[in-house]
């Protein structure tokens, strides 16, 4: 039945549009390349099943059901068109296919405020998954650059405090299976995590879900330009089977000279990503609901478990993301001028601690070897003086925002 809020003459359209986003989704359901692709990285798929969040917010959970039927329907289409096996990469991407579709189906046939709504639910997510199928792109870039890394120079630093902590949480790890299988869990949980985030303030404050995606957005290419002012791999990378068993004594390293050597991996280890984007999480579940934040908690404690358990990042990864992800907040901040003082202090602060990091790490590790005092000064300043302004910062994001948004 024609919907009176549509002219005759719109009707058409819709369908058209309607038209091609199924035809999107049902050729990428029967291409091999996707098939292949959201089974090799995990991920590209994760972030993709993490829009039915996003569906399920917004829409009734009784359509839980209908989006349960679809991907059915598409992963029983791909198996027997394309003659592969079931396996959970394709299953989870054709969910979140699934979900986008019928996002954008909905939004193409609402009007009005509901039009609105669902825009906001279908195009900040899509881009998201964009920008998780494309940011390979940049890392292999940053690795041609960089031949060889400053992992040595990571390594020095956790040294100076005494601890290599990413041996003591790898082999802690490395101690029962099960935790292991948890901190994998919590590495691959950032994007349901990040997407739960969202689609819970869009619900709440859209002026503040907005502000949300552009700094996932973000975080992601400003990040890349960082890993080429300091590459690094992470120290799995830098003693392959070695770790976490076998780490140099703190007084050969400080006896070696410290330069770049040649890894085989990823330069993608200062800062931590993985651990900025935790805690902007952390920082934008402000006034959602106590479960919501309890989940977002514990996401992030897992995530400081598998990064530094799984050899992915040094600790002084982590101490930086905490300057960086305040710098991404404060620059994401678009409700109040670029020179308020409310923004630009933040701002500042989180990009000159963040360069001043890399200046320490590249060319003055020769201080934190007076006494172990020195680099654990540094790392407790660094965070306490984050928590601090972003403590005032959060009270500006949120500031003047209604549920009625």
């Amino acid at each position: 039945m024609m919907r009176p809020e549509n002219p005759p003459q719109s009707i058409t359209k819709l369908w058209l549009v309607s038209g091609f986003v199924m035809i999107v989704v049902i050729a990428l359901t029967l291409s091999r390349g996707f098939w292949t692709l959201t089974g090799r990285d995990a991920f590209f798929s994760l972030t993709l099943a993490s829009t039915a969040i996003v569906l399920l917010q917004v829409r009734p959970w009784t359509e839980a059901l209908q989006l349960s039927g679809v991907t059915f329907v598409l992963l029983f289409v791909q198996t027997v068109a394309l003659k592969v096996p079931w396996s959970r990469g394709p299953a989870f991407a054709l969910l979140g296919l699934s979900s986008l579709g019928l996002l954008a189906l909905r939004m193409i046939w609402s009007v009005g405020e509901q039009r609105r709504r669902l825009r906001y639910a279908f195009l900040p997510p899509l881009l998201l998954v964009l920008m998780g199928y494309a940011g390979s792109v940049p890392l292999q870039i940053t690795n041609q650059l960089h031949p060889r890394t400053l992992d040595l120079s990571l390594y020095a630093f956790d040294a100076s405090l005494g601890t290599q902590l990413s041996f003591v949480v790898g082999r802690i790890v490395l101690q029962s299976r099960w935790i292991r299988q948890m901190s994998l869990f919590w590495y691959y949980a950032l994007p349901p995590a990040l997407m739960l985030v969202y689609a819970k303030q869009l619900v709440r404050h859209r002026t503040v879900a907005t502000t949300v995606f552009l700094t996932f957005f973000l975080v992601g290419p400003i990040g890349a330009i960082f890993y080429n002012l300091l590459p690094a791999c992470g120290p799995v990378y830098l003693f392959g089977s070695g770790f976490p068993l076998h780490s140099l004594p703190a007084s050969e390293i400080r006896a070696m000279s410290i330069g770049p050597v040649t890894v085989s991996g990823t330069r993608n280890a200062f800062p931590s990503l993985h651990m900025a984007w935790a805690l902007l999480a952390w920082w934008y579940s402000r006034e959602l609901s106590g479960v919501t934040r309890f989940l977002v908690l514990l996401f992030l404690c897992g995530t400081v478990l598998a990064t530094l358990g799984l050899g992915e990042h040094y600790f002084v990864d982590l101490v930086a993301a905490f300057p960086f992800a305040l710098m991404m907040q404060a620059g994401c901040t678009l409700r109040i001028p670029l020179l308020d003082r409310r923004r630009l202090t933040p701002l500042l602060a989180g990009l000159l601690l963040t360069l001043g990091w890399v200046a320490l790490l590249r060319w003055g590790l020769k201080i934190v070897w007076w006494s172990p005092l020195i680099p654990w000064a540094m790392i407790v300043g660094t965070i306490l003086c984050c928590i601090v302004l972003q403590s005032r910062l959060g009270t500006v994001v949120f500031d003047g925002h209604d549920l009625t948004e």
